[in-house]
């Protein structure tokens, strides 16, 4: 038979890795971005040739992408921290739920996090599979992509 229990402690460990890990990731993109505004600024007591307005164009440029990917990363951060990891009885945002060998936290896109050796990948509301299991319950089979899954944990 499949453990189908995980404690309150363990789910707010999971929620807090995977803030953990998405600030460790934001962190990374604005020291990118600081480098890319240090990168983009000429120098006015030099003379400036066109080859250093393109560059400076072009560090622009990505500013604005790692910008983006860091209003982005800080988004995914607020997502998570408002998840209710309190028990669930049925699949919905905050819920940890397993089927086919993987567990899935509810709510927030995020890379895998292992906690007590177990993986646990976030899964959005936005995903397709969500649709096919929101509000189900242990023991609730359903099928996605033509193949019948159950699920098999929930938190």
């Amino acid at each position: 038979m499949t453990d189908t229990t995980t404690d309150a402690d363990t789910k707010l460990r999971i929620r807090d890795a995977l803030i953990a890990q998405a600030r460790t990731e934001l962190e990374a993109t604005n020291d990118n971005l600081d480098d890319e505004l240090r990168a983009a600024e000429l120098d006015q007591d030099e003379p400036v040739r066109p080859d250093d307005t393109s560059q400076s164009d072009e560090a622009g440029e990505l500013k604005g992408l790692l910008g983006a990917a860091a209003e982005a990363q800080e988004g995914r951060i607020a997502e998570i921290e408002a998840l209710d990891v309190s028990p669930a009885d049925a699949v919905r945002p905050g819920a940890i739920v397993g089927f086919g060998g993987q567990r899935f936290l509810v709510g927030a896109a995020t890379p895998d996090v292992e906690i007590d050796g177990v993986e646990y990948t976030g899964l959005t509301t936005d995903a397709p599979i969500y649709a096919a299991i929101e509000g189900l319950t242990v023991g609730d089979t359903f099928t996605f992509r033509d193949r019948e899954q159950q699920i098999d944990f929930l938190a």
